[in-house]
């Protein structure tokens, strides 16, 4: 396999392009074996935003359940730089998960981040539990049209750094407000990942935070707003985003 590297040392970027190649030669196995009436479905959404902290911000998500216990989900934000057009920072997440078993809550997962700069991706493992599975809780939680997950990342491999364990715990969830009065049109979603750091003045839990109200115009063409919350920023933690979404759903 060709070692090609993204702002990482060299052996790690090796590591985790092989690692990486290996899943997806996984998920090529698991599509191979499936029937051939059977197709993967998922969205791809394209998110554009002004916040009020004088930046503009596009965000596109996408999603593929590949097979019953193998899914696909990535984010990629552009952000710019403050009143001015220019791109200034990139960040994505590339998430493969893989469900225990075909009727488990529980998921494997494998999260690899990029973002701008040099020597700073890092590649995640751990696993993701879906409350809304969850025996005890699934009808209370079908009844109030939310969804609610939580990501434990374990693992967490930084180029040629020791490993870290347990950095990270990622919150997601979606509310539907009243399906049937509303048709289904309006939405709250967020995530909040919980960043656990030690050593010195960074001996704090950091969050980054958003928590979006969708409202849908015509179709999959959305009107949102959005209250974000960011620790890693400098200053001016807190902002509101106003846009719009369009979601391509297959």
């Amino acid at each position: 396999m060709m070692c090609l590297t993204y702002d990482f040392r060299p052996r790690s970027s090796c590591i985790i392009v092989l690692v990486l190649g290996l899943s997806y030669s996984v998920i090529g196995q698991h599509v191979t074996e499936k029937n051939e009436n059977s197709k993967a479905s998922g969205f791809v959404d394209f998110n554009a935003y002004r916040d009020t902290r004088a930046f503009s911000e596009l965000t596109i998500n996408a999603l593929a359940n590949v097979t019953d216990r193998i899914q696909y989900f990535s984010l990629t934000n552009n952000s710019g730089a403050p009143n001015t057009s220019d791109v200034q920072s990139f960040f994505s997440e590339q998430n493969i998960r893989w469900k225990v078993a075909k009727n488990s809550p529980v998921d494997f997962t494998s999260q690899w981040t990029l973002r701008t700069g040099e020597d700073n991706d890092n590649w995640r493992l751990g696993f993701r539990v879906r409350l809304n599975n969850l025996t005890p809780l699934e009808s209370l939680f079908s009844k109030i049209n939310l969804t609610y997950s939580l990501n434990f990342h374990l693992l967490q491999f930084d180029f040629d750094k020791p490993v870290k364990y347990f950095t990270q715990m990622e919150h997601v969830y979606r509310l539907l407000l009243f399906p049937e009065l509303l048709n289904r049109r309006v939405y709250i979603s967020g995530f909040a990942d919980q960043n656990f750091r030690s050593g010195g003045e960074e001996n704090k839990t950091k969050w980054v935070t958003e928590h979006q109200l969708g409202i849908r115009i015509i179709n999959e063409f959305y009107i949102v707003a959005e209250y974000r919350v960011n620790d890693f920023f400098s200053s001016d933690h807190y902002g509101l985003g106003y846009g719009l979404e369009y979601k391509i759903i297959f």
